[in-house]
């Protein structure tokens, strides 16, 4: 599995940087959020609970992803900025119980 930074823009009023990026995954499944997120933490020098994955796209049949991700200077950040959803699908807050 490679990955290819295709664009990065750094966005200091959110304090963050954005990373449009394909992996390509020959004669391989697609691979996971988690697989991913450790990906570009990787490359670009950055703490996985800092990486926030907002989107990945398969095409049918494709072995390459595209997607887009942003990397926070802080966790705390992320949590400000980001909605629920997208910080219980990067796994860094739990989903409450309802009654």
């Amino acid at each position: 599995m490679e990955i290819k930074i295709v664009d990065k823009k750094e966005n200091p009023l959110l304090h963050r940087l954005e990373v449009k990026f394909v992996v390509s995954h020959p004669k391989s499944k697609t691979p996971s959020r988690e697989d991913v997120r450790n990906l570009i933490a990787a490359n670009l020098s950055a703490e996985k609970n800092r990486v926030i994955l907002d989107y990945m796209h398969t095409p049918f049949g494709a072995n390459e992803t595209s997607g887009y991700a942003k990397i926070y200077d802080s966790v705390e950040n992320a949590k400000k900025i980001e909605p629920d959803y997208i910080l219980l699908r990067n796994k860094l807050i739990e989903k409450k119980e309802e009654e």
